[in-house]
């Protein structure tokens, strides 16, 4: 009788792959990682999960080849802050495979700012070509980052991320917009077209 069910079951599923309606593919992959110069750097790709015990390692949940998690552990399997990185990455999409979403989170599951920049999260909007032609930067609680201004109404920081990056494409250039949290010009320079950590900025 077990075997009757289980022979059903593998019917149905191999029914729902020939009519397109299972597409979804699920791969966990693992690598092996080391803080350096306050970076972690893959030391070696695609190990087997027998390889990441007593090392640092990241593990990478996938759907359909997209990566939807990334995971960051010790070398005692535990999620870790440690490695100049956020514990865990995450990645949304859009129906057509676009990336809609980055966000990282701690070790304790909450949403985690980029110690350098504040950002949290990264939202990318495209045109009806597939170009990303803005990108959103929020904070822990989803809002707009902040640019410190002064009370003359000048920026005080020399390096920051602007909350609203709008690109413009051109036959040989990108221009590339940055707005504050208000959706004030900050700057606008010609530069190269955005790419997407872990998507197609490489690892």
């Amino acid at each position: 009788m077990k075997f009757l069910k289980y022979f059903m079951f593998i019917n149905i599923l191999i029914l729902l792959a020939s009519c397109g309606l299972f597409k979804e593919i699920f791969v966990v992959k693992y690598n092996l990682i080391s803080p350096k110069n306050n970076i972690y750097e893959i030391i070696k790709k695609d190990v087997s999960e027998s390889e990441i015990k007593n090392n640092f390692f990241e593990k990478i949940s996938l759907l359909n080849n997209k990566p939807i998690k990334i995971e960051r552990c010790d070398n005692n399997g535990k999620l870790t802050d440690e490695l100049f990185a956020p514990a865990i990455t995450t990645f949304e999409y859009y129906e057509n495979g676009n990336t809609k979403f980055v966000k990282y989170f701690n070790k304790n599951l909450k949403s985690f700012s980029d110690k350098n920049f504040g950002f949290a999260s990264i939202e990318y909007v495209y045109d009806e070509l597939n170009r990303v032609r803005i990108e959103i930067y929020r904070d822990e609680n989803f809002k707009f980052l902040k640019i410190p201004y002064d009370t003359s109404g000048n920026v005080v920081m020399a390096d920051f991320i602007a909350p609203i990056l709008v690109y413009e494409y051109f036959d040989f250039q990108t221009r590339i917009k940055a707005f504050d949290q208000n959706f004030n010009l900050l700057k606008e320079i010609v530069g190269e077209k955005p790419c997407i950590p872990f998507i197609d900025c490489g690892d």
